[in-house]
Parts: structure tokens; C-alpha cells; sequence
């Protein structure tokens, strides 16, 4: 029993036990990455709940086992900034949110570092919390245009014959006459996490969106594959071709190197980021091409002044 007490208790056990609480932060990064790139949605939901319930426990007991550890302190420090963003973009997600939560701030509060240290870092953790929580909200509910989009095509979309596409049609209402707007996406770029949750893609690509009339309007678009073709209306918008690239080893790969192809999370209309590019194109269209005003810096500033005003 000594002995087994003097292995529990020897500082370097408990530095390699430290290290291995880790872990558990690179858990918090994957889903990070995951909230940001991908949308999650439940294969099973309570499986997953009971799984990372109990991940999180055993991980909450080894942050306290290691707790004296610098390494364990560094640890926590890294758990509260790396959390944050999962917090944000997944706000709802109760199965992943409350355990990591629990585990974050108990791992921060039972870390034995200095008062004062854990003071400032607290407080720092604690205005960016606030701060971008705020900013966060103002950016979504503010600057954001508001929509109501229903989904037109069946669940998981209208897939290519060849599996590789996947496209859907959505009913955007804003506050003009709306509008209706046809996606196309990866269908073989979606992924299964310990059988009970899967990170569907968020990459996709707009190939139709037109304003529409009335509700009615919706009814009359036609959208269907002819091999690897797809057609709207009769018309054809997409081609697999132009986005597939045959490796050496003769497998098909997606190139998404084409610009109107979105990646992440933030899909959405931002009124003031248009502003900022349409401001970039000009200064760069009308005021970087002229070479008056490169070494006139009186020309330059009327320039500017002309193309913000036009």
C-alpha cells in the first residue's frame, strides 16, 4: 500500500498524468473546429450525451488529481480561450456545451496557481467572455440581415447519380419580396463521430438566386441531375467536372479553388462587410491604378474622396 501511495504521490507520475490531460484539450479544439466548419447535427443524441458526459468527468477528475501540476495550470489556461468559440457559434448545443463547460471552469478554479496570477487571467478570461459575447450578438442580430429560409427540396437534398454533389433549394423571406436560391454541395465530405453525431458540410456553392414574385413561384422551379449535370429549369448550372480532379492514384478529389464557394459557418449577408469591400474595390479599381496619385499625395486624397462619394 506504501508503495502504491509513493507512486500516486511521486511529482513525476503525476507530470506524465498532467500531460495527459491534454486530451481533453484537444477534444475542446476539435470541436472548435468543428462548430466553425461544419454543422453538427445528432445521430443519437443521448448516446452522445452519456459519452462525453463521462469523458469529461474522467477528465475532470484527472485536472484535479494533477491540479499542483504547471503543466495542469498552462492546461486550464488554454481550455477557457479554446472553449469560447464553441460557446458562441454552437449556443443551444446543450450535450456539448454543459459538460465542457463544467470541466473548463473546474479545471480553472481547482488549478493550484499563483492568486494573483489566476486573478488576472480571470478577469482577462472574463471581459472576453462579456465582450465578445456582446460583439458576437451585435454582429448576428444587428449588422446582419434577418431571414427566414425554408427548405424547398427533401432533407439531405437532390443527390448527383454519381454521389459526389449533393444540391437543395431554399425559400429566403427578407423584408422585400424574398427571394429563391438553389446550393449546391459535397456529398462525400461529411463525417461521423463515434457513431451518434455527424459533421455535415458547410462548403457550398450558389448556382441560382433569383427574386421572386409570390409564394407561387417557388412551385415552378424544376430542379434535377441528367448524369452529371445539373439542370434548373431546363437550363444547365453546374457541372461535377469542372469541381472533381483525378489524384494519381485515379480517385476523384473536389477542387473548391473557385471563389463563390463558401467554408465556413458564416454564410450570411453582413450589409457593413459589403460596405468594406465595395470601399476596397474602389480605392483599389480607381485610386492603386492611378499613378498620379501614387506620387501626388494631394491627388491621391481627392481621388479617394471622388470614389467614396460615387
Amino acid at each position: 500500500m506504501e508503495k502504491l501511495k509513493a507512486v500516486f504521490t511521486n511529482k513525476w507520475f503525476i507530470l506524465v498524468i498532467s500531460l495527459l490531460c491534454s486530451a481533453y484539450t484537444i477534444c475542446l479544439c476539435y470541436f472548435a473546429y468543428a462548430v466553425f466548419f461544419y454543422n453538427i447535427a445528432y445521430i443519437d443524441k443521448t448516446k452522445f450525451a452519456i459519452i462525453y458526459t463521462i469523458i469529461s468527468l474522467l477528465a475532470g477528475l484527472l485536472y484535479f488529481y494533477t491540479r499542483r501540476s504547471f503543466i495542469t495550470c498552462i492546461i486550464s489556461m488554454v481550455n477557457m480561450a479554446v472553449f469560447f468559440p464553441t460557446l458562441l457559434l454552437d449556443w443551444g448545443n446543450w450535450p456539448l456545451l454543459v459538460p465542457a463547460a463544467m470541466v473548463t471552469l473546474f479545471g480553472f478554479f481547482c488549478c493550484k496557481m499563483n492568486d494573483t496570477m489566476k486573478t488576472i487571467f480571470g478577469t482577462i478570461f472574463l471581459l472576453l467572455y462579456i465582450l465578445g459575447g456582446i460583439a458576437f450578438f451585435l454582429v448576428m442580430n444587428v449588422f446582419r440581415v434577418t431571414t427566414v429560409d425554408t427548405l424547398l427540396t427533401p432533407r439531405g437534398g437532390i443527390i448527383s447519380p454519381s454521389g459526389n454533389f449533393r444540391c437543395y433549394a431554399l425559400d429566403v423571406q427578407n423584408k422585400s419580396s424574398g427571394k429563391i436560391s438553389v446550393y449546391v454541395e459535397p456529398n462525400k465530405l461529411d463525417t461521423d463521430v463515434l457513431g451518434c453525431i455527424r459533421l455535415e458540410t458547410t462548403i457550398k456553392k450558389l448556382v441560382k438566386q433569383a427574386n421572386k414574385e409570390n409564394k407561387d413561384d417557388a412551385l415552378r422551379y424544376d430542379i434535377h441531375w441528367d448524369g452529371d449535370l445539373l439542370f434548373i429549369n431546363g437550363e444547365e448550372y453546374f457541372a461535377e467536372p469542372d469541381f472533381l480532379t483525378e489524384t494519381d492514384d485515379g480517385e476523384m478529389t473536389y477542387n473548391f479553388t473557385d471563389d463563390v464557394w463558401t467554408h465556413t459557418y458564416f454564410d450570411f449577408d453582413y450589409p457593413i462587410f459589403e460596405l468594406i469591400d465595395m470601399i476596397t474595390k474602389i480605392v483599389s479599381e480607381k485610386l492603386l491604378s492611378n499613378d498620379d496619385a501614387e506620387t501626388d499625395p494631394v491627388n491621391a486624397a481627392e481621388t479617394l474622396v471622388s470614389a467614396v462619394s460615387e
